[in-house]
């Protein structure tokens, strides 16, 4: 590992219309590099104290996520370190919850409140997908699908939040534009309920902003993130380096076999065309040189890689040259 850079800090951002400030590189504690829920302690410590030495100070974080082992070993950590960064949690709900949702949100945020060893979390996401109609499952990740009378009804999602928050246990609330309807999801975002989206954004599916060309077959995010970000919710992007894709990792069956998901074919155009800027940093700067995104999650497995994002961040957005090659080509891809 090079010798670490003493005068890099990672460039700081505002969530939306709550005025928090957070760090422009999100901490990814999730199951694609599955360093908190899996990874070993040594490395776990080494990169995130270099991440709050470099000024990143979002965590986000799940239940799910290493079946709390991710939380666990979070909080152990920023106990360790005696640090107070920014973390975010999340709320899954399964069919199970549907007579209780309040109940199973209130028990939720008690388990995670519990395994962080923190008395509040900054930001609460619902981790569920939003359709029209609830189903048992969703089309992507855990958890059921709610509808919009799941999320904004009486003692619904948004209502039990707030409950929370006048808890003084939970500060702001995001919910997911990662899979279910976008037609529910604007409903959501127009209530003014939530205060920041999580959107799956990246150098090869820009669709959460941009309208896709007539028969495209990437997941169509109908320019969700346009519209969250015109109604003052703060950006939290996702998959920006594509579960790892971008990074040079090979996408997991399920991943692959996804319809709309991208392609390690479209990894090795693009790969191509970039030539010789190296790929993964060009995507991480990609998806911060639109300015509504508050801040960009990456999943990290070492130090070093915390190293390499925060270096690649500080070299700024990319060129309008470069950004109109890109979009130039994937309008053609």
């Amino acid at each position: 590992m090079p010798a670490p850079n003493d005068t890099l800090t990672v460039s700081r951002r505002v969530l939306g219309r709550t005025g928090l400030s957070v760090s422009a590189i999100g901490f990814g504690c999730g199951p694609t590099a599955a360093l908190l829920a899996s990874g070993e302690r040594d490395a776990q410590r080494a990169a995130v104290q270099r991440a709050l030495e470099l000024g990143i100070d979002y965590f986000d974080t799940a239940p799910l996520y290493g079946s709390g082992e991710s939380e666990r070993n979070l909080g152990a950590l920023l106990r360790e370190l005696r640090a107070t960064p920014r973390v975010a949690t999340k709320v899954a709900l399964e069919e199970a919850d549907f007579g209780d949702l309040r109940g199973a949100i209130m028990r939720s945020v008690e388990g995670s409140l519990e395994r962080l060893a923190q008395p509040r979390v900054e930001v609460l996401h619902l981790h569920n997908r939003i359709g029209i109609q609830r189903r048992a499952k969703a089309d992507l990740g855990s958890g059921a699908l709610l509808s919009v009378g799941d999320v904004l009804g009486p003692r619904g999602v948004a209502d039990t939040f707030a409950s929370l928050r006048a808890q003084g246990v939970v500060g702001y609330f995001g919910c997911s534009a990662y899979g279910g309807d976008m037609r529910a999801v604007e409903e959501v975002v127009a209530s003014g309920a939530f205060d920041c989206l999580q959107v799956h954004y990246s150098i090869l599916n820009t669709s959460a902003w941009d309208s896709l060309p007539a028969g495209s077959a990437i997941r169509d995010y109908r320019r969700i993130a346009a519209h969250a970000a015109a109604a003052g919710l703060g950006i939290v992007a996702l998959r920006v380096l594509e579960a790892g894709l971008l990074a040079g990792q090979r996408p997991s069956a399920g991943a692959a076999a996804r319809a709309g998901e991208v392609t390690a074919a479209q990894r090795s155009a693009l790969a191509a065309l970039l030539a010789p800027e190296p790929l993964t940093e060009t995507a991480l700067r990609f998806a911060l040189s639109r300015p509504e995104v508050t801040t960009a999650l990456v999943g990290f497995s070492s130090a070093a890689q915390v190293e390499a994002a925060a270096a690649a961040v500080a070299q700024g957005p990319l060129s309008a040259a470069l950004l109109s090659r890109i979009e130039a080509w994937r309008s053609r891809a």
